[in-house]
């Protein structure tokens, strides 16, 4: 059984997936924007503060998706799945949540923890759609859902 990961450590794993991700490694700056998770968004911030991540840009918080494009949109339930995935396709935004059961429903990526590894889980369907290219090395360690 997955079970969720500290928001610490998500952002960290999530930086390092950056670099294996074709349009979002070439960005000097990306932005993010993290709907109904406090801790998150501070763990994003302090990961950019302590200039861990010179790729980490404009880092915003909110309770709904934003009116304009960011590269990563971090979710969770609350957030309307079509509405998440419409925004996804407009923007090109790569979707990423801690809830497993999303992913299955469409949302791009998804860290979790299971038997205390670190685990990734790529709809790749969604992944496709956006325009997303994952490196193989990415490919060959995540869940993949279609």
């Amino acid at each position: 059984m997955a079970s969720e990961l500290p928001a610490n450590l998500q952002v960290v794993l999530l930086s390092k997936l950056m670099p294996y991700e074709k349009a979002l490694s070439v960005k000097p700056k990306l932005s993010i924007f993290v709907i109904n998770d406090q801790a998150v968004y501070q763990a994003f911030n302090l990961l950019k503060a302590k200039q861990r991540n010179e790729q980490l840009g404009n880092i915003k918080f909110g309770n709904t998706l934003p009116n304009k494009a960011y590269d990563i949109i971090y979710l969770d339930s609350q957030v309307n799945l079509s509405d998440a995935l419409i925004y996804s396709l407009k923007f090109n935004s790569l979707l990423v949540t801690n809830e497993i059961d999303l992913v299955k429903q469409g949302i791009t990526l998804g860290l979790s923890v299971k038997n205390g590894r670190p685990m990734f889980f790529l709809n790749k369907k969604s992944s496709d759609a956006t325009g997303l290219s994952w490196d193989k090395t990415v490919l060959d360690i995540a869940t993949l859902y279609n």
